[in-house]
């Protein structure tokens, strides 16, 4: 998955903040459906939080680098896992 088409998606979520972790619920016809929630940690909230429409890989890695203590080989990793971690989420 790459950040455009997981920022196509993120319309069919509703994102409530909690505490620093970020909960995401798929929604099925405007109803949320509980049973498939998600909880991002404070990294992963943070990259969710930045996609945008015209945002690249490497654009939310630079974002990335800027936020958080963590050099660009880094962050190039953790956007990767990110977004092969919600591959496989959104996948189920």
């Amino acid at each position: 998955m790459d950040i455009q088409t997981l920022y196509k998606m993120k319309s069919k979520f509703v994102a409530r903040e909690v505490g620093s972790e970020l909960i995401i619920v798929p929604l099925t016809g405007n109803v949320a459906q509980m049973s498939e929630l998600f909880t991002l940690n404070e990294t992963a909230k943070f990259l969710w939080e930045s996609i945008s429409e015209n945002a690249s890989d490497e654009d939310i890695a630079k974002l990335l680098t800027d936020e958080f203590e963590v050099d660009a080989e880094t962050a190039r990793k953790d956007v990767s896992a990110f977004l092969a971690n919600m591959d496989v989420l959104l996948k189920k």
